[in-house]
């Protein structure tokens, strides 16, 4: 996609899409109908959090969602995750009960208690199921008779475009269309997604509209920083838990056979020359993932930034160490541009 059309599946930039004018009113009436279609159209839908706090998007563990209300009391929480988060399920269901009790104080009637609705966008695939659009709603498990029709969680994987059931292609056409929107990759797959349906045209002329305002092209670079460090941090995590689950895996390898009788001998040959094999094949092995990671990160930067790598700066890439490639992104991120 050019530099020049924010990506609509970052959070921050699918806020403005759907809060940041009049425009984007009738945009978010267009998408809420895509996905719950109603019995009779949403005349009028209020968003209670329009605006957006720059110092949380430095918080990588915020959710910029968007909270909003119809007509008849009815709150939505909708929301675009792009990368996999911990606990995502959890977290889903506590913004939830969040919602749905916010407004009950103690002694109010629960009969004011309204309908909450969860619409979340993700940019991973979450589910087993071959559904873009999965819908959870709380039944018994045997006749699934309906407990209430106070919750309802939508979740539409973006990924799963290529997997649409037949019945989703057919009932669910235009909620495909602003899916294949979201998630397209390039100029021509955003157009085409709306060229297919009128709304998802509609939402392309205010995406171009924010994409030409300096103040949310900042917004979107500090947010996409953000999260590229956030990605940077879990992969780190996930190396050290990996590299502790070899280091546990091998004391209990070497102590149980020990137990089993090795010679002391055979043992202290082995211990010897696993050690050094260990070492080096570990050493190696964890040096080169380390640095792969370090330079994806490096690309990604590049990427967010808009910055060109040319074939000389791949080839550089490809010779730095670690410590090489953590100071060429700092002073990417630094200085906006490739040093």
């Amino acid at each position: 996609m050019s530099p020049s059309i924010l990506d609509p599946s970052l959070d921050v930039v699918f806020k403005l899409l759907l809060t940041s004018g009049p425009d984007s009113h009738e945009v978010l009436i267009a998408l809420l109908t895509a996905v719950l279609r109603p019995r009779k159209p949403f005349e009028k839908v209020t968003v209670r959090n329009p605006e957006i706090a720059r110092e949380l998007l430095d918080d990588r563990g915020v959710v910029l969602d968007i909270f909003a209300e119809l007509e008849d009391g009815t709150r939505l929480d909708i929301e675009m995750q792009s990368e996999r988060r911990p606990s995502f399920r959890r977290r889903a269901l506590y913004y939830w009960a969040r919602m749905f009790g916010s407004e009950l104080e103690r002694g109010d009637d629960y009969g004011q208690l309204r309908p909450a609705i969860s619409v979340l966008f993700l940019g991973y695939r979450e589910l087993a199921g071959a559904r873009v659009h999965s819908t959870f709603r709380l039944l018994e498990v045997h006749d699934h008779e309906r407990f209430t029709d106070e919750i309802e969680l939508h979740v539409i994987e973006l990924p799963k475009l290529a997997l649409a059931t037949s019945e989703e292609q057919r009932d669910e056409a235009k909620m495909l269309a602003w899916a294949k929107f979201f998630a397209a990759k390039s100029d021509e797959e955003m157009t085409e997604a709306a060229m297919s349906d009128s709304a998802v045209e509609k939402a392309h002329k205010v995406l171009q509209r924010v994409s030409s305002d300096p103040a949310a092209r900042r917004l979107a670079e500090q947010r996409a920083l953000a999260l590229v460090t956030l990605k940077i941090d879990f992969d780190e995590i996930k190396r050290e838990g990996e590299a502790i689950g070899i280091a546990k895996g091998e004391a209990l390898g070497i102590a149980k056979g020990e137990a089993l009788g090795i010679a002391k001998g055979e043992a202290l040959g082995i211990a010897k020359g696993e050690a050094l094999g260990i070492a080096k094949g570990e050493a190696l092995g964890i040096a080169k993932g380390e640095a792969a990671t370090a330079r994806a990160a490096v690309v990604d930067l590049c990427e967010v930034l808009g910055i060109e790598l040319t074939n000389e700066h791949r080839e550089q890439l490809a010779t730095l160490s670690l410590a090489e490639l953590e100071a060429l992104r700092l002073a990417i991120k630094r200085d906006r541009r490739w040093p």
